[in-house]
């Protein structure tokens, strides 16, 4: 059965992305992530606001149909406002003079803006919130960078699954992939608190040792549970970020960029027009239909080169596990 086995739980004490930056203008936005329905919006000062998109009020109104009026969020049916704290400030129909009920306000979430993206705290509020991930290694939004977005009927283990795949990539997508070798060797997988490190190199099945330059190389870094740095030799690098829409659909954002001087932005753009039409396309049919849809490890008969999927399920069965119910 589609489904069966969902989990609904989501790896909690994360930043995760939510929105481009670009996305997120005057009007206030809706978005569901998390398996949560959200309202995204700019204040007075142009920084963003995440909150639940139910109005509070009996009525539950979507407030992302709402405007932004003096630096708070008015709902679309009764026009009541909200501030960036989630109180309620304005009742219109109750008139100016009648105090208003401090039950009457919207969830809210910590948000921040870093990279070209809006970033989400799912987990517990805290007086101090970590740091955004990686914030001084990602790549951002530049003249040698291009960004584009997806969202996937894939849940969000088996989108990070395939983010750790290098050894499909001669067969999933053989029509592009012309004279790519199928052995992965050498290859490494190693732990390092939440951070698992690969390095693989696709090359031809010769039996000899690799000589340092033949074949194709990707070195893949993933911040657990949902951030992916890969690095294509010494011009190339790819972010790929994947936020759980809910427990069968995920958001993926990934970026490239190119160090290749005067055309580096051009360069970028044709990796990610590559990625949109030819090799993305390949990558959602294998894994949208894959069974069962929410695997565990031991689903799986894993070899040597599924390394770093190992690890990768390892941490995320252990963190899910560890979480309060």
């Amino acid at each position: 059965m589609r489904g069966a086995g969902a989990r609904e739980d989501f790896v909690r004490d994360t930043w995760y992305p939510v929105l481009e930056s670009k996305r997120l203008g005057r009007r206030p936005v809706g978005v569901t992530r998390l398996g949560r329905e959200l309202v995204l919006w700019r204040d007075a000062r142009g920084q963003p606001v995440a909150q639940e998109a139910a109005c509070p009020h009996h009525r539950g109104a979507d407030l992302s149909r709402g405007r932004v009026v003096g630096g708070c969020l008015e709902c679309p049916y009764h026009g009541m406002r909200f501030a960036v704290d989630g109180a309620c400030v304005r009742v219109p129909c109750e008139g100016k003079a009648r105090p208003i009920r401090a039950d009457l306000r919207v969830r809210g979430y910590a948000v921040r803006e870093s990279l070209g993206l809006v970033w989400l705290w799912w987990g517990e509020q805290r007086s101090e919130l970590p740091p955004l991930p990686w914030n001084q290694e990602l790549p951002g939004e530049g003249a040698d960078t291009c960004t584009a977005t997806l969202t996937w009927d894939v849940p969000f283990a088996r989108v990070m699954e395939g983010n750790l795949d290098l050894h499909h990539f001669p067969f999933a997508h053989r029509r592009w992939a012309l004279g790519t070798g199928t052995w992965l060797d050498p290859y490494t997988a190693r732990l390092e608190g939440d951070v698992i490190h690969t390095h693989g190199v696709l090359r031809e099945d010769d039996g000899k040792p690799w000589d340092g330059r033949s074949g194709f190389a990707a070195e893949l870094k993933v911040l657990f549970p949902h951030l992916m740095l890969a690095r294509f030799g010494g011009l190339t690098q790819a972010l790929v970020a994947a936020t759980p829409i809910d427990a069968e659909h995920t958001w993926v954002v990934f970026r490239y960029r190119s160090a290749l001087p005067l055309v580096g932005g051009l360069v970028a753009w044709l990796l990610v027009r590559t990625e949109l039409w030819l090799i993305q396309p390949e990558d959602y049919a294998l894994l949208r239909d894959s069974e069962p849809r929410h695997p565990a490890r031991e689903d799986f008969h894993l070899v040597r080169a599924d390394a770093g999927i190992a690890l990768w399920f390892r941490l995320y069965e252990r963190r899910l596990e560890a979480q309060p119910k």
